[in-house]
């Protein structure tokens, strides 16, 4: 399962950076910057292999606490070596893609590397969306809580087959490819409806927002991954992204309003975050009940409130954006 995991990933990755090397060749005209995109290209999908996959493996090892140098002394570092799809941190490789692309089209191009973080944005999106998807091979690691025996839902790609030890199987819904689904929209939304529009990085910090929004909702509805008390590692690192991106936006948007009015998104972030605390002890159980809500019902609940914070994002984007002029089009700087 691990090989077919890897080759699929593999492929589907070097088809999205060849993609994204058409597109920053395809918007420009001389030969010397064409080539220049492709080195971009090439150099991104290098960087982000190597980078992705080490901070994956290591962010997993790192959050899990799994190097017990106490005990094993410098050995610790062979657990490293141990490559399972749910030994690994999708959070943490997606930092490591990012650092990537930016390196590459740091190495490559003049002046400032946004057109071509803008750039790959839809692609980004592609990416995590094959991921996503990927994670079907993991069964339980891209699962949710169980269905009903008998469920009319229980067939893939609304549910996945897992299987116990002791050789019985059950169907969990399919929470990755509802993940993949997210990822996929906006892919589609930011090549077709961002290209070209805003001020640069207006294109890459909308894709880090809602690439990382759905997944307050998403990460929640998982039945396994790395937890920190009662509350899933990635899905607070997903908050903390969103927090980060409002407060870039919200600091660009300063001219012409009042202060309520520029902070009044991260007012209402708060306001949501402190409403996804309390839902997410109410799920857990531990601190509050509430008589015929269900988990199915507070995560509807946490939809809703998952939406005020996109709404709250939109408007922070806009402030930001109407701050500067639109930016060229092609992603390739001049020489």
């Amino acid at each position: 399962m691990m090989t077919a995991y890897l080759w699929l990933m593999g492929a589907g990755s070097v088809l999205i950076f060849m993609l994204y090397g058409l597109r920053c060749a395809g918007a420009v005209r001389l030969p010397r910057l064409k080539k220049r995109a492709w080195v971009t290209a090439l150099l991104a999908f290098l960087f982000s292999a190597v980078f992705g996959t080490v901070l994956a493996r290591c962010g997993y090892a790192l959050m899990t606490q799994e190097l017990d140098f106490e005990y094993d002394g410098i050995a610790a570092f062979e657990v490293l070596l141990e490559f399972e799809i749910d030994y690994l941190s999708f959070f943490c490789g997606a930092v490591g893609v990012c650092l990537g692309v930016l390196l590459a089209n740091r190495l490559t191009r003049k002046g400032s590397v946004w057109m071509g973080m803008d750039a790959f944005a839809p692609f980004g999106a592609l990416l995590v969306a094959l991921f996503r998807f990927g994670e079907c091979f993991a069964e339980s690691w891209g699962a949710g809580i169980s269905l009903p025996d008998g469920s009319p839902l229980a067939f893939f790609p609304f549910a996945l087959k897992i299987s116990s030890d002791g050789g019985y199987e059950s169907w969990s819904w399919a929470i990755c490819v509802l993940s993949g689904v997210f990822a996929l929209a906006w892919a589609a939304i930011a090549f077709f409806r961002l290209r070209s529009t805003g001020r640069t990085g207006w294109s890459f910090t909308l894709t880090l927002f809602f690439l990382a929004l759905p997944q307050v909702l998403c990460e929640s509805m998982r039945s396994s991954g790395i937890y920190w008390l009662f509350v899933h590692a990635e899905q607070l690192l997903c908050a903390l992204v969103l927090a980060g991106v409002l407060l870039f936006w919200i600091l660009g948007s300063g001219k012409g309003l009042s202060f309520p009015r520029r902070w009044a998104p991260m007012g209402i972030y708060l306001l949501c975050i402190g409403a996804l605390v309390v839902i997410e002890f109410a799920i857990d159980g531990s601190k509050i009940k509430v008589p015929g809500m269900t988990h199915a019902a507070w995560h509807l609940v946490m939809l809703g409130v998952v939406a005020v914070i996109g709404a709250a994002g939109v408007t922070a984007a806009r402030r930001w954006n109407r701050q500067a002029s639109p930016v060229p089009s092609s992603p390739i700087s001049a020489a």
